[in-house]
């Protein structure tokens, strides 16, 4: 069975147990049916639930061999037509069913809102509107002809079968419950994270104008003061040296704070893409870099922004703490879009380090829709890989 099954490993584990729990349920209410058949509960209704559930049961099984290409439109789609066929079925052979067969059609539609596109969306909501609707029509077209059945029929069937349908609801209830439990918690983690990279991004934009501009500006009026005593006293040759030292200083400061500005935002990410922004980069840094790209194009700009400003932190923390020669780094286009930046310096030990930038990332990366993963060590240099979702 297991080998039968196999095709579902590859959906989201949510789905993957749901579809597995679906089946045990129906394998489990039809052997419980067969079992009262055997035991003399012989009529036609019976035998009707029993037919419906074998053939729900077997297009269950198609489903797994399906999802390893299609994926979960597959699963999807073979769990409506088993809820449909046990709806409409159940729904004739045994109309007390109606309130547990009409919840069926819906199942389908509450699956599928986090798998499916929208216009999947939009079919299985015809289906659970008209198919729900039918099943009530046919249920009380059919309750008025069974009035005179067999009490003890319908109490069979309806013992052995609504646990089945009421196993499936129940695990959808709690599994959504349980979704909303984490998207909260992870928006109160998020919001938390947002204001501590903020506030470190703040504080790492201060001490940068602190340590460099500022402090240039600072020698520049000293400069200016010393040049100015120079004129006043007559000595023009050394007045003019210390103008041509200002007017080296003045340059430097314009290039510091054009880098700085590019680490805010660099223009050449808007214009030309993540790729132009990372060769210009990779030129200008203090380090050797490696730049390894394949298929990459333009693609969402919140996307190329992340995964610019946190190769862009992977680097700076290579040049600043890791002593490495050579960082290498990797982006790859398809079938989405990754990076990895590599260094051979000393590594470190991430539980004894401030964590700020490395928060940082993560929440750029997050943001975006992706992953960011860190392997690094005391002696063995950092990887970063970071991983955005199509």
């Amino acid at each position: 069975m297991r080998g039968i099954l196999a095709g579902w490993d590859s959906l989201d584990p949510a789905l993957r147990w749901l579809m597995r729990i679906n089946l045990v349920a129906l394998t489990t209410a039809t052997l419980l049916l067969a079992a009262a058949y055997a035991l003399g509960f012989r009529h036609t209704s019976v035998e009707i639930d029993l037919g419906v559930m074998a053939v729900s049961i077997v297009l269950m099984l198609v489903t797994p061999p399906l999802c390893r290409r299609f994926g979960a439109p597959a699963a999807i789609v073979g769990l409506t037509l088993s809820a449909l066929i046990f709806a409409v079925g159940g729904t004739w052979a045994t109309p007390n069913l109606s309130p547990l067969t009409v919840l069926l059609t819906m199942v389908p539609l509450l699956v599928g809102f986090a798998y499916l596109g929208r216009r999947w969306i939009q079919v299985l909501s015809v289906v659970a509107v008209a198919g729900s609707a039918g099943v009530a029509a046919l249920g009380e077209w059919r309750r008025a002809e069974g009035v005179n059945e067999v009490w003890w029929v319908n109490a069979a069937v309806i013992a052995v079968s609504l646990p089945a349908g009421v196993a499936v609801v129940v695990f959808l209830v709690r599994r959504a419950y349980a979704r909303l439990q984490g998207q909260s918690a992870e928006l109160v983690e998020s919001r938390r994270r947002v204001v501590e990279v903020a506030d470190a991004a703040r504080r790492s934009l201060e001490r940068d104008l602190h340590d460099g501009a500022q402090q240039r500006l600072l020698a520049s009026s000293v400069t200016i003061e010393r040049a100015r005593k120079e004129l006043k006293a007559g000595r023009h040759e050394e007045a003019a040296t210390l103008l041509d030292q200002l007017a080296a200083d003045n340059r430097e400061i314009v290039t510091e704070l054009r880098e700085l500005a590019r680490g805010i935002y660099p223009p050449l990410l808007t214009e030309r893409g993540l790729v132009a922004a990372l060769q210009s980069t990779a030129r200008r840094s203090a380090v050797p870099v490696t730049l390894d790209v394949a298929d990459v194009e333009r693609t969402d700009p919140q996307v190329e922004a992340a995964a610019y400003f946190c190769i862009l932190e992977a680097l700076t923390n290579a040049a600043k703490h890791s002593g490495a020669t050579e960082v290498h780094v990797t982006l790859r286009g398809h079938p989405h879009l990754s990076f990895t930046v590599s260094d051979d310096g000393r590594g470190f030990d991430r539980d004894r380090v401030d964590a700020g930038g490395l928060l940082g990332m993560e929440a750029r990366v997050a943001a975006a829709g992706g992953t960011l993963t860190l392997d690094a060590g005391p002696g063995r240099g950092t990887v970063v890989r970071g991983e955005f979702a199509p």
